[in-house]
């Protein structure tokens, strides 16, 4: 690897760190470039500008994903624990997600994030969910996963990113949805559509 190339990938890296913990609106060149010792003026040779490396973040992030899948398709077994186990081995992705899940008023944002939660879902984690809960692995379910998905990410603490505590999240999440269809209010929305 090239000195260039190396300075690059360490500018991805650690700001790939930054917005996973900090968000994208928190995006520092000037801490960034302090952090791996290097001036601003390299970045901004190497990157342009920050929608440019921004762009890389979200290109790393997807590959991560990509990764994440692999592991998750041969080594998870059953939805709980094994699901969150792995997501416990993975903080910075997942803090990265969160943020995209927090800012998904950036359409690239969303973009990003419905892609890689759609594909994790197709390639691992709906079968796991479908055989956890005795459902049909359709599209009816896949609708329910996304409701169970968005409501998780938006109780999800970062500080906490222990398995136990994510599992739990996830079993609040499911048992308030399946009070929910078992209640008066559930049946009253169903007879009116």
């Amino acid at each position: 690897m090239s000195m260039s190339q190396g300075f690059k990938q360490k500018c991805i890296e650690k700001g790939y760190e930054h917005f996973a913990e900090d968000g994208p609106e928190n995006l520092s060149i000037n801490k960034i470039s302090k952090e791996i010792g290097y001036s601003r003026a390299s970045f901004y040779h190497h990157f342009g500008d920050i929608d440019i490396f921004i762009h890389e973040l979200l290109d790393m992030h997807w590959q991560i994903i990509q990764q994440f899948n692999l592991t998750g398709k041969k080594e998870c077994k059953n939805f709980y624990p094994d699901l969150y186990v792995l997501l416990a081995q993975n903080p910075i992705p997942l803090k990265f997600s969160k943020q995209l899940f927090i800012n998904r008023n950036n359409p690239i944002y969303n973009y990003l994030f419905s892609k890689a939660y759609n594909e994790s879902s197709k390639i691992f984690v709906l079968k796991l969910f479908s055989k956890q809960f005795s459902l049909k692995n359709n599209e009816e379910t896949f609708n329910l996963w996304v409701t169970v998905g968005e409501s998780w990410y938006s109780r999800l603490d970062t500080n906490d990113l222990s398995a136990e505590k994510m599992q739990q999240i996830a079993k609040d999440v499911m048992n308030s949805v399946l009070k929910f269809v078992s209640s008066d209010l559930y049946s009253k929305i169903q007879e009116g559509l």
